[in-house]
């Protein structure tokens, strides 16, 4: 089943099974892009910024997939500081509720696209470095 979720821009997902999803990879055709599933449930919260503190764009359900563009540390979530920006809902997701079956997802400072530039100038917060901008 497809459904469509609104955030400013549509986005399609493909919803599955607990069991599908984890007896079935997903049909994909480029194996550059790296697919997330959600492994969080009922929803997960998509978020204009990678902290919890950030306005809920939209929520996708379990087992949704979206194509993940890159990652930056951000607000840490049950200990993971890592948060994936999701180009089809376009918005920030903890790393700890998407499953991106063990591919490395690159750095959003490296990226050509940066999708967060907003945060370069300004700290948001103490924990939080949301583009990678700070020298580590």
């Amino acid at each position: 089943m497809r459904i469509a979720l609104s955030a400013g821009a549509a986005a399609l997902l493909t919803l599955g099974t607990a069991a599908a999803t984890a007896t079935a990879a997903p049909a994909h055709d480029n194996d550059s892009v790296i697919w997330g599933t959600v492994v969080s449930g009922p929803d997960l919260k998509v978020r204009d910024e990678p902290s919890t503190h950030g306005s809920i764009l939209t929520k996708m359900p379990y087992g949704s997939e979206d194509r993940v563009k890159c990652a930056v540390r951000g607000m840490s979530v049950h200990g993971n500081p890592h948060w994936y920006w999701l180009e089809g809902v376009r918005g920030w997701v903890s790393a700890e509720y998407v499953d991106t079956g063990g591919r490395h997802v690159p750095s959003c400072g490296s990226s050509s696209e940066d999708p967060c530039p907003q945060w370069r100038d300004r700290d948001h917060h103490q924990d939080c470095d949301p583009c990678g901008y700070r020298d580590h």
